[in-house]
Protein backbone atom coordinates (compact mmCIF):
# COMPACT_ATOMS: atom_id res chain seq x y z
CA UNK A 1 0.00 0.00 0.00
CA UNK A 2 1.59 3.56 -0.89
CA UNK A 3 2.23 5.32 2.58
CA UNK A 4 -0.58 8.47 1.12
CA UNK A 5 1.46 10.92 3.26
CA UNK A 6 2.99 13.83 1.46
CA UNK A 7 6.42 15.06 2.55
CA UNK A 8 5.71 18.59 0.82
CA UNK A 9 3.04 19.25 3.12
CA UNK A 10 4.58 21.46 5.93
CA UNK A 11 3.13 19.48 8.98
CA UNK A 12 5.18 16.20 7.35
CA UNK A 13 7.94 18.54 6.45
CA UNK A 14 8.49 20.18 9.50
CA UNK A 15 8.49 16.28 11.02
CA UNK A 16 10.75 15.37 8.72
CA UNK A 17 13.49 18.07 9.03
CA UNK A 18 12.33 20.57 12.19
CA UNK A 19 13.12 17.76 15.26
CA UNK A 20 15.90 17.38 17.40
CA UNK A 21 15.61 13.80 16.60
CA UNK A 22 15.85 14.28 12.96
CA UNK A 23 19.08 16.97 12.91
CA UNK A 24 20.88 14.31 10.60
CA UNK A 25 18.19 14.40 7.95
CA UNK A 26 18.47 18.25 8.00
CA UNK A 27 22.24 17.96 8.23
CA UNK A 28 22.03 15.84 4.86
CA UNK A 29 19.44 18.03 3.06
CA UNK A 30 21.22 21.06 3.34
CA UNK A 31 24.71 19.78 2.30
CA UNK A 32 22.70 18.18 -0.26
CA UNK A 33 21.73 21.98 -0.77
CA UNK A 34 24.84 23.52 -0.38
CA UNK A 35 27.87 21.29 -1.98
CA UNK A 36 30.31 23.37 0.18
CA UNK A 37 33.90 22.30 0.40
CA UNK A 38 33.55 21.80 4.19
CA UNK A 39 30.14 20.26 4.60
CA UNK A 40 27.70 20.57 7.83
CA UNK A 41 28.80 18.30 10.40
CA UNK A 42 26.82 19.54 13.15
CA UNK A 43 22.98 21.71 13.28
CA UNK A 44 21.06 23.52 16.60
CA UNK A 45 17.41 23.92 15.56
CA UNK A 46 16.62 26.96 17.07
CA UNK A 47 12.62 26.55 16.56
CA UNK A 48 12.16 23.02 17.41
CA UNK A 49 8.63 22.06 16.47
CA UNK A 50 6.03 21.92 18.64
CA UNK A 51 2.83 20.22 18.05
CA UNK A 52 0.87 22.89 20.04
CA UNK A 53 2.57 25.62 18.23
CA UNK A 54 1.37 23.95 15.19
CA UNK A 55 -2.22 23.58 15.27
CA UNK A 56 -2.37 27.02 16.26
CA UNK A 57 -0.46 28.33 13.31
CA UNK A 58 -3.20 28.21 11.15
CA UNK A 59 -1.65 28.86 7.84
CA UNK A 60 1.64 31.14 8.55
CA UNK A 61 4.30 29.67 7.22
CA UNK A 62 6.38 27.63 9.76
CA UNK A 63 9.73 27.79 8.75
CA UNK A 64 12.67 25.86 10.04
CA UNK A 65 15.36 28.18 11.31
CA UNK A 66 18.69 26.35 12.41
CA UNK A 67 22.78 27.04 12.92
CA UNK A 68 25.40 24.98 12.47
CA UNK A 69 29.00 24.65 14.26
CA UNK A 70 30.92 27.40 12.39
CA UNK A 71 27.32 29.93 13.64
CA UNK A 72 26.08 30.00 10.25
CA UNK A 73 22.08 30.58 9.93
CA UNK A 74 19.77 28.84 7.91
CA UNK A 75 15.88 28.99 7.12
CA UNK A 76 14.37 26.08 5.44
CA UNK A 77 10.96 26.33 4.02
CA UNK A 78 8.59 24.02 1.99
CA UNK A 79 6.42 26.65 -0.52
CA UNK A 80 3.26 24.44 -1.63
CA UNK A 81 1.55 27.82 -3.21
CA UNK A 82 3.84 29.61 -5.18
CA UNK A 83 3.52 33.65 -5.60
CA UNK A 84 5.31 36.04 -7.34
CA UNK A 85 5.28 37.72 -3.57
CA UNK A 86 8.07 34.95 -2.74
CA UNK A 87 10.76 37.16 -4.89
CA UNK A 88 10.31 40.47 -2.26
CA UNK A 89 9.54 38.06 0.63
CA UNK A 90 12.57 35.58 0.73
CA UNK A 91 14.78 38.43 0.47
CA UNK A 92 13.38 40.32 3.52
CA UNK A 93 12.97 37.44 5.42
CA UNK A 94 16.84 36.06 4.94
CA UNK A 95 17.94 39.94 5.47
CA UNK A 96 16.49 39.28 8.62
CA UNK A 97 18.23 36.38 9.14
CA UNK A 98 21.19 38.36 8.87
CA UNK A 99 20.94 41.73 10.85
CA UNK A 100 18.96 39.86 13.66
CA UNK A 101 22.50 38.12 14.72
CA UNK A 102 24.25 41.24 15.98
CA UNK A 103 22.82 42.74 19.47
CA UNK A 104 23.59 46.50 19.93
CA UNK A 105 27.37 47.50 20.13
CA UNK A 106 28.36 44.52 18.26
CA UNK A 107 30.97 44.21 15.86
CA UNK A 108 29.51 43.39 12.38
CA UNK A 109 32.58 41.28 12.17
CA UNK A 110 30.60 38.49 14.00
CA UNK A 111 28.18 38.50 11.42
CA UNK A 112 27.76 34.74 10.01
CA UNK A 113 26.34 33.56 6.43
CA UNK A 114 22.61 33.72 6.54
CA UNK A 115 20.94 30.82 4.13
CA UNK A 116 17.86 30.89 3.25
CA UNK A 117 16.97 27.17 1.22
CA UNK A 118 13.06 27.41 -0.28
CA UNK A 119 11.73 23.74 -1.71
CA UNK A 120 8.49 24.76 -3.90
CA UNK A 121 5.53 23.03 -5.44
CA UNK A 122 5.27 25.15 -8.20
CA UNK A 123 7.57 27.53 -10.70
CA UNK A 124 8.75 30.74 -9.43
CA UNK A 125 10.92 31.43 -12.61
CA UNK A 126 9.19 30.01 -15.77
CA UNK A 127 12.00 31.48 -18.01
CA UNK A 128 14.57 28.99 -16.05
CA UNK A 129 15.06 25.37 -16.94
CA UNK A 130 17.39 24.61 -13.72
CA UNK A 131 15.38 23.21 -10.62
CA UNK A 132 17.66 24.65 -8.50
CA UNK A 133 19.15 28.55 -8.75
CA UNK A 134 21.30 30.31 -5.93
CA UNK A 135 21.54 33.92 -5.31
CA UNK A 136 24.31 36.16 -3.29
CA UNK A 137 25.23 39.64 -3.85
CA UNK A 138 27.37 40.31 -6.40
CA UNK A 139 27.42 42.73 -9.61
CA UNK A 140 26.19 40.84 -12.46
CA UNK A 141 27.46 42.51 -15.50
CA UNK A 142 31.28 41.85 -13.90
CA UNK A 143 30.67 38.65 -12.22
CA UNK A 144 32.19 40.35 -8.85
CA UNK A 145 30.85 39.08 -5.29
CA UNK A 146 30.30 41.48 -3.00
CA UNK A 147 30.13 38.82 -0.27
CA UNK A 148 28.94 34.71 -0.23
CA UNK A 149 27.46 35.84 3.85
CA UNK A 150 23.65 36.16 2.06
CA UNK A 151 22.24 33.27 -0.37
CA UNK A 152 18.91 32.46 -1.01
CA UNK A 153 18.23 28.82 -2.52
CA UNK A 154 14.82 28.32 -4.42
CA UNK A 155 14.46 24.45 -5.45
CA UNK A 156 11.35 24.03 -7.61
CA UNK A 157 10.10 20.48 -7.70
CA UNK A 158 8.06 20.81 -10.40
CA UNK A 159 11.04 21.32 -12.59
CA UNK A 160 13.05 17.62 -11.80
CA UNK A 161 12.63 14.66 -14.78
CA UNK A 162 13.00 11.67 -12.36
CA UNK A 163 13.75 8.57 -14.40
CA UNK A 164 14.37 5.51 -12.22
CA UNK A 165 16.93 3.90 -13.98
CA UNK A 166 19.34 6.60 -13.19
CA UNK A 167 18.15 8.03 -9.45
CA UNK A 168 20.75 5.34 -7.96
CA UNK A 169 23.40 7.60 -9.42
CA UNK A 170 21.73 11.07 -9.02
CA UNK A 171 22.98 13.27 -6.76
CA UNK A 172 21.72 14.21 -2.93
CA UNK A 173 19.32 17.00 -4.00
CA UNK A 174 17.52 15.25 -7.09
CA UNK A 175 17.15 12.02 -4.52
CA UNK A 176 15.67 14.61 -1.83
CA UNK A 177 13.52 16.36 -4.54
CA UNK A 178 12.25 12.75 -5.47
CA UNK A 179 11.58 11.96 -2.35
CA UNK A 180 9.90 14.43 -1.83
CA UNK A 181 7.85 14.47 -5.00
CA UNK A 182 6.98 10.81 -4.67
CA UNK A 183 6.95 9.52 -1.49
CA UNK A 184 2.75 9.71 -0.89
CA UNK A 185 2.45 7.29 -3.83
CA UNK A 186 5.49 4.79 -3.36
CA UNK A 187 5.22 1.56 -1.02
CA UNK A 188 7.64 1.90 1.88
CA UNK A 189 9.24 -1.06 0.92
CA UNK A 190 10.00 0.24 -2.59
CA UNK A 191 11.07 3.47 -1.63
CA UNK A 192 13.59 2.28 0.32
CA UNK A 193 14.66 -0.15 -2.62
CA UNK A 194 15.02 3.39 -4.99
CA UNK A 195 16.46 4.91 -2.50
CA UNK A 196 18.49 2.92 -0.09
CA UNK A 197 20.75 5.59 1.66
CA UNK A 198 20.32 5.56 5.25
CA UNK A 199 18.76 9.48 5.70
CA UNK A 200 16.01 8.29 3.23
CA UNK A 201 15.56 4.95 4.32
CA UNK A 202 15.07 6.68 7.98
CA UNK A 203 12.63 9.65 6.42
CA UNK A 204 10.32 6.70 4.95
CA UNK A 205 10.60 5.20 8.62
CA UNK A 206 9.18 8.89 9.44
CA UNK A 207 6.80 9.15 7.15
CA UNK A 208 5.38 5.69 7.71
CA UNK A 209 5.22 6.52 11.71
CA UNK A 210 2.95 9.95 10.43
CA UNK A 211 0.87 7.84 8.58
CA UNK A 212 0.52 4.83 10.98
CA UNK A 213 0.27 7.26 14.57
CA UNK A 214 -3.93 8.44 14.75
CA UNK A 215 -3.29 11.77 16.22
CA UNK A 216 -0.34 12.75 13.85
CA UNK A 217 -2.25 11.43 10.80
CA UNK A 218 -5.23 13.46 12.22
CA UNK A 219 -2.86 16.74 12.12
CA UNK A 220 -1.75 15.91 9.03
CA UNK A 221 -4.87 15.23 7.33
CA UNK A 222 -6.41 18.92 9.04
CA UNK A 223 -2.87 21.02 7.66
CA UNK A 224 -3.51 19.07 3.84
CA UNK A 225 -7.27 19.85 3.82
CA UNK A 226 -6.19 23.71 4.97
CA UNK A 227 -3.52 24.25 2.12
CA UNK A 228 -5.83 22.83 -0.31
CA UNK A 229 -8.89 25.16 0.92
CA UNK A 230 -6.00 27.87 0.65
CA UNK A 231 -4.89 27.26 -2.76
CA UNK A 232 -8.80 26.95 -4.02
CA UNK A 233 -9.51 29.89 -2.59
CA UNK A 234 -6.28 31.54 -4.40
CA UNK A 235 -7.74 30.33 -7.45
CA UNK A 236 -10.91 31.57 -7.08
CA UNK A 237 -9.88 34.99 -6.23
CA UNK A 238 -7.44 35.56 -8.98
CA UNK A 239 -10.26 34.40 -11.12
CA UNK A 240 -12.35 36.93 -10.10
CA UNK A 241 -10.25 39.32 -9.76
CA UNK A 242 -10.09 38.82 -13.60
CA UNK A 243 -13.78 38.60 -14.00
CA UNK A 244 -13.94 41.38 -12.20
CA UNK A 245 -11.29 43.33 -14.46
CA UNK A 246 -13.09 42.45 -17.53
CA UNK A 247 -16.60 43.97 -16.58
CA UNK A 248 -17.21 47.80 -16.70
CA UNK A 249 -19.14 48.75 -14.47
CA UNK A 250 -19.59 45.70 -11.50
CA UNK A 251 -18.63 47.76 -8.35
CA UNK A 252 -21.45 50.23 -9.30
CA UNK A 253 -24.08 47.38 -9.66
CA UNK A 254 -22.99 46.13 -6.51
CA UNK A 255 -23.98 49.02 -5.04
CA UNK A 256 -27.58 49.68 -6.54
CA UNK A 257 -27.85 45.59 -5.90
CA UNK A 258 -30.36 44.01 -3.09
CA UNK A 259 -28.62 43.95 -0.09
CA UNK A 260 -28.23 40.52 0.08
CA UNK A 261 -26.03 40.60 -3.26
CA UNK A 262 -24.16 43.72 -1.67
CA UNK A 263 -23.58 41.76 1.84
CA UNK A 264 -22.17 38.74 -0.36
CA UNK A 265 -19.90 41.10 -2.70
CA UNK A 266 -18.09 42.41 0.39
CA UNK A 267 -17.95 39.52 2.50
CA UNK A 268 -15.76 37.98 -0.84
CA UNK A 269 -14.01 41.22 -0.28
CA UNK A 270 -13.13 40.70 3.39
CA UNK A 271 -12.07 37.16 2.71
CA UNK A 272 -9.84 38.51 -0.39
CA UNK A 273 -8.06 41.11 1.94
CA UNK A 274 -7.24 38.14 4.82
CA UNK A 275 -6.35 35.63 2.20
CA UNK A 276 -3.74 38.70 0.96
CA UNK A 277 -2.78 39.75 4.20
CA UNK A 278 -1.78 36.33 5.23
CA UNK A 279 0.31 36.26 1.94
CA UNK A 280 2.34 39.31 2.71
CA UNK A 281 2.59 38.25 6.54
CA UNK A 282 0.62 41.12 7.77
CA UNK A 283 -1.34 41.22 10.79
CA UNK A 284 -4.98 40.78 9.60
CA UNK A 285 -7.71 43.61 9.37
CA UNK A 286 -10.55 42.74 12.20
CA UNK A 287 -13.22 41.59 9.97
CA UNK A 288 -15.74 44.23 11.54
CA UNK A 289 -13.68 47.36 10.40
CA UNK A 290 -13.41 45.46 6.82
CA UNK A 291 -16.79 45.32 7.19
CA UNK A 292 -17.33 48.72 8.28
CA UNK A 293 -15.96 50.35 4.76
CA UNK A 294 -17.73 50.68 1.93
CA UNK A 295 -17.14 48.69 -1.13
CA UNK A 296 -14.73 51.21 -2.58
CA UNK A 297 -12.93 51.49 -0.20
CA UNK A 298 -12.96 48.08 0.68
CA UNK A 299 -12.08 47.81 -3.24
CA UNK A 300 -9.09 50.65 -3.00
CA UNK A 301 -7.59 47.99 -0.27
CA UNK A 302 -8.08 44.81 -2.05
CA UNK A 303 -6.29 46.61 -4.88
CA UNK A 304 -3.56 48.07 -3.13
CA UNK A 305 -2.68 44.26 -1.41
CA UNK A 306 -2.84 43.16 -4.86
CA UNK A 307 -0.26 45.49 -6.47
CA UNK A 308 2.13 44.96 -2.98
CA UNK A 309 2.11 40.95 -3.68
CA UNK A 310 2.52 41.12 -7.43
CA UNK A 311 6.51 41.84 -7.73
CA UNK A 312 7.28 44.14 -11.15
CA UNK A 313 8.23 42.64 -14.04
Amino acid sequence: MPLGIDPTVDYAFKRLFGVPENSDLLIHLLNAVLKTRSPIVEVELLNPFNEKEFAEAKLTVLDIKARDALGAWYNVEMQSTVVGVLRRRLPYYNAQLFAGQLSEGEDYGQLAAAITVCFMNGTLFPGVIEPHLSFTLCDCLRGVQLTDCVQIHTIELTKYNFEEERLAQADPLEQWAFFLSHAAELEAAELKRMLPDRAYVKATGVIEMIGSTPEQRASYEARRKAELDYKSFAAAARQEGRQEGRQEGVLEGEQRGLKLGEVRHKQSLVTHVHFLQRLLKEPETPEAELTALDLAALNELRQELERRATPSP
